[in-house]
């Protein structure tokens, strides 16, 4: 290799220096780097990927961050307790409810993660519970991003996950928010129609408080289109979220469905969340086959139900809820009839008493993408109930919001979240979705609000996500998934609403489920690189966070390509000026 001019441009020069590691022109100086005079020479550079992890997660929350940050408990020997401050400080940057997420995102992340082709993924839901849990415990408080208070005033409409979600990241950049709640408390679906003993109230209220210290103002039982119009609060604010959520049930259209025994799914669950005595006698029906049905129908049982029936017209193949809550049904002895749909509603007196059914087999593929139920002839027969509750889906109460949407449209907003200039929106109100979804779209809401007034975009992610293929997966020992512990079925039904089924995961397998994490992407520091480099070109930077740990003195670096072969998680590549 000859000695180049370092004023001179050469592209695998420029990257080094520019791109990817200026710390290194600092520690080694500038004028005493080369480059090469072969353009087919390839040396390394150090790429960060994407983790499959954050690819996969709604909320867009770094995990690996969240993972990696916990690792320095052992391979920096770092103080736990301030480890952990700073692990709730790296979830808040994305969302302010790991807490409530930990109990209730289906983690799709988990999908997604890398580590199921070797021993199963990362407990990704439970480690989040349990720093949620820790930082409730503890007291730990949000960090603004500037002590700037700025002069706009936001108003958000609805304080689930989606309102929340905006309400905080807005509160971070220093606006004055004011958060309108239609119910007497917060929270949304989150409250008022997740059972307790899926999703404690002190866990709610906990989280809320701690966006509340923010400084964002929550006024509820407040109903905009009703108590206050949307136009009023225009003029009073620069900018309107609305996250109004989807609390109207939709009713199956028979005949006897305005019996006094039948509610929707929805319209069921918020009653009992509020309060509210139901006598469900001792058969309950429930119609459907999502979250809000299996909901339904478990509380139903705890209500007091000696027999609690769900019908559904597809498969456990196609069903909607969430996996672990159907199985957690079926160990408390709910019966799930699947291929079976309600065809009419036998009334007497005003009262629901039997469901008229019928078998069903799957046909071709729907809209949805899943077989379409169709009837079969000559298999009808009733089902008995007390209580009839249909659960089939659900719609917002859309009042003066009403504006924003065409025929059977729901809110449709920009690529900027906004309907129109001042009027931003996200949540169920615009697709019905998970949790960690709705926290991300009011994420990104308030990203695109604060852009709107000051010019300050976020970042764009381009980094390509890494598969398994990238990686050297012989590194990783061998390690067992950490799970959760649960009540037994006949416990959790007895002790009702309020006792937690879900026990979370130890502290001890909270720091274990971060030690399997594969740092998929990026730098964790292991120094295979610096052990198995025969000419010890690659070097170690002192005091560098997991990430910027190595570089190369590519003077002497001869290219074999070892570093790029043995790095565990695909961080070393090899680049040369043709590859650049």
């Amino acid at each position: 290799m000859s000695q180049l001019d370092p004023k001179e441009s050469n592209p695998v020069l420029d990257f080094a220096l520019n791109y990817e590691y200026p710390p290194y022109k600092e520690q080694v100086g500038a004028d005493k780097v080369v480059a090469f005079g072969d353009a087919s020479h390839k040396c390394p550079i150090y790429v960060e990927w994407r983790p499959p992890c954050n690819d996969a997660c709604p909320a867009g929350n770094d995990i690996r961050a969240w993972l990696t940050t916990v690792q320095q408990i052992e391979t920096k020997k770092l103080n736990k307790e301030e480890v952990y401050r700073k692990v709730w400080h790296e979830v808040s940057k994305t969302q302010p409810l790991p807490a409530v997420c930990g109990r209730v995102c289906p983690n799709p992340c988990e999908g997604g993660c890398n580590r199921n082709e070797k021993d199963g993924s990362v407990s990704i839901n439970a480690f989040e519970r349990w720093i949620g849990d820790y930082a409730i415990q503890h007291g730990f408080e949000h960090e603004k991003l500037t002590d700037e208070v700025r002069p706009e005033r936001i108003a958000v409409v609805g304080s689930g996950p989606a309102g929340l979600s905006c309400a905080f990241q807005l509160a971070r950049r220093g606006y004055n928010v004011t958060v309108f709640e239609a119910f007497e408390e917060t929270g949304g679906m989150l409250r008022y129609g997740i059972p307790p003993y899926r999703l404690p109230r002190h866990v709610i209220d906990a989280e809320v408080g701690a966006i509340e210290r923010m400084g964002v103002e929550i006024r509820c039982n407040t109903v905009i289109g009703k108590d206050v119009s949307l136009d009023e609060i225009r003029k009073k604010y620069d900018t309107v979220y609305l996250a109004i959520g989807a609390h109207k049930g939709i009713r199956l259209g028979l005949d006897g469905e305005d019996a006094e025994n039948v509610y929707t799914g929805a319209e069921f669950l918020n009653r009992v969340h509020s309060g509210e005595k139901i006598d469900v006698g001792d058969q309950v029906v429930v119609i459907g086959g999502g979250d809000t049905a299996i909901d339904a129908a478990r509380v139903s049982l705890r209500l007091g139900a000696g027999k609690v029936t769900i019908l559904y017209r597809r498969t456990r193949n196609e069903m909607p809820a969430i996996d672990p809550e159907i199985e957690e049904a079926l160990e408390e002895n709910i019966d799930i009839q699947f291929l079976t749909a309600p065809i009419g509603i036998v009334t007497e007196n005003n009262r629901a008493v039997a469901v008229k059914c019928q078998r069903m087999e799957l046909g071709e593929p729907d809209k949805s993408g899943r077989r379409r139920p169709v009837p079969i002839e000559g298999s009808e027969f009733e089902v008995p109930c007390t209580t009839l509750i249909p659960s089939i889906s659900q719609e917002p109460e859309w009042l003066d919001a009403e504006r924003y949407i065409s025929g059977r449209d729901w809110l449709k907003p920009k690529k900027d979240w906004s309907l129109e200039d001042g009027v931003f929106a996200g949540g169920d109100a615009v697709n019905l979705g998970l949790v960690c979804g709705a926290i991300g779209d009011g994420r990104r809401a308030a990203e695109s609000i604060h852009a709107k007034f000051t010019g300050e975009f976020p970042p764009v992610e381009e980094r390509r996500v890494i598969k398994t293929s990238d990686m050297n997966f012989e590194y990783y020992e061998g390690a067992e998934r950490s799970e959760r512990t649960h009540l037994p079925p006949d416990v959790r039904v007895k002790d009702g609403l309020e006792t937690e089924i879900d026990q979370g995961i130890t502290e001890e397998q909270f720091v274990h489920e971060a030690m399997r994490c594969m740092s998929c992407g990026l730098c964790f520091d292991c120094k295979q690189c610096v052990s198995f480099c025969p000419h010890e070109t690659i070097q170690r930077f002192k005091d560098n966070p997991v990430g910027e740990v190595m570089y190369t003195k590519y003077s002497e670096c001869e290219g074999c390509h070892l570093c790029h072969l043995i790095c565990p998680c695909g961080y070393i590549q090899m680049g040369g000026a043709e590859g650049l």
